[in-house]
Parts: structure tokens; C-alpha cells; sequence
């Protein structure tokens, strides 16, 4: 998910990175930045999460007990962590301020997700599309013509994966909605901060 709405912000979301105006520069701004966070919130994760099953800390990649779910979201909130100190503070792309928002709010969302986990279980793919949902809710405000349809895509895969979810019994309504408003209100609230300001 993080992946995916970065990729969204460059192509929907105005920044130079893959339109028609973008220099060379700008294009491998772009391909770091969807490298790293790719790395850092996909692959390092999952990699951790097939080592913790193998040594039996999981039981499975679905972790269906809540129990199991606190050390797999800690390493995400870390890596996180690295993606948004890396690409603000080592890297120096000069990258445009919704990045950076969209990044750190993502993390925001994950450790107030990591500490709900802790009494209480929450849909891990509700806190990812509902981040993708309010980007593209707050964006569509300056640029709705362009984001029609991006959102009401996006939307329309929220519902299935909230239909999936409940028919695999892996969450009930209450968590699935928690888990949506969640990212959704984090990066709703990040993002309209950088744009009011």
C-alpha cells in the first residue's frame, strides 16, 4: 500500500516524476523514491515475517492471532522509520513536501495500529487503503477532474477488500472499520495540514 500511493501522488498528485514536464532528475527522484519505500515497507517486512515463521515466533504470514501480530507491526513501524529518515534526511532529493507527509503519517498510522494491537485487533489492510483513500479524498479537493475516477477506484477495491475480508472471517465489521478510518483520518489529516499551510 505505501508502494501504491506513492506511485499514485507522482502520477495523479502534479509532481514532476512521470509527467510530460519532468527532467531526467526528476524521473530518478522518482524511481529512488518508489525504490526505497518498496524496500523499506514491502520487502524488508516480508522477509522478517518468513524468518519469524520459520523460527515458529508466527504460526503463519496471516497471523491470525493478535498476539503474533505485535512484533511484525513494531519491524513496520521501524522500517517506516528508516524509508522516511533516509529519503528526507540522507538522501537530499529535494522531494515535494506530500511525500514526506505521506510517508510520515503512514508511519503515524502503523504505531497507533501497533498500540491497538495490543488489546485490541485491527484490519492491517483497512489502515493501508484507507491511507490511499484519504490522499486521494484530499487531493481530488485541488485537482477533481483528474481524480475522479482514481477515487472512486480505490474505493470500489476498499469495499472488496473489506468483503474479503469479512468472508475469510479474518476480521469482524468493527475492525475492518477502525482499521479504515484509521488510515484514512492519519493521512487525511497530514496532508490537509501540508496543503493548508
Amino acid at each position: 500500500m505505501p508502494t501504491l500511493g506513492i506511485i499514485l501522488i507522482y502520477f495523479v498528485g502534479g509532481i514532476p516524476g512521470f509527467n510530460s514536464y519532468s527532467i531526467d532528475m526528476d524521473k530518478k527522484n522518482a524511481f529512488t523514491t518508489i525504490f526505497v519505500i518498496f524496500i523499506a515497507t514491502s520487502l524488508i517486512p516480508l522477509f522478517i515475517t518468513i524468518m519469524l515463521k520459520k523460527i515458529k515466533v508466527i504460526t503463519s504470514l496471516q497471523m491470525p492471532n493478535r498476539e503474533e501480530r505485535k512484533i511484525p507491526f513494531l519491524i513496520t513501524c521501524f522500517c517506516y522509520f528508516i524509508a522516511y529518515y533516509y529519503l528526507r534526511y540522507h538522501l537530499e532529493l529535494n522531494l515535494n513536501g506530500l511525500i514526506f507527509y505521506f510517508v510520515f503519517f503512514g508511519m503515524f498510522a502503523t504505531i497507533l495500529g501497533f498500540f491497538i494491537t495490543l488489546t485490541w485487533k485491527i484490519s492491517i489492510h483497512m489502515i493501508g487503503i484507507g491511507g490511499i483513500v484519504g490522499i486521494l479524498t484530499l487531493l481530488s479537493k485541488t485537482n477533481h477532474e483528474v481524480l475522479l475516477y482514481p477515487l472512486i477506484t480505490t474505493i470500489f477495491c476498499a469495499g472488496l477488500i473489506a468483503f474479503s475480508r469479512l468472508q475469510l472471517r479474518a476480521h469482524n465489521l468493527k475492525q475492518i472499520i477502525a482499521g479504515f478510518f484509521l488510515g484514512f483520518g492519519c493521512e487525511m489529516m497530514g496532508l490537509f495540514y501540508l496543503i493548508s499551510h
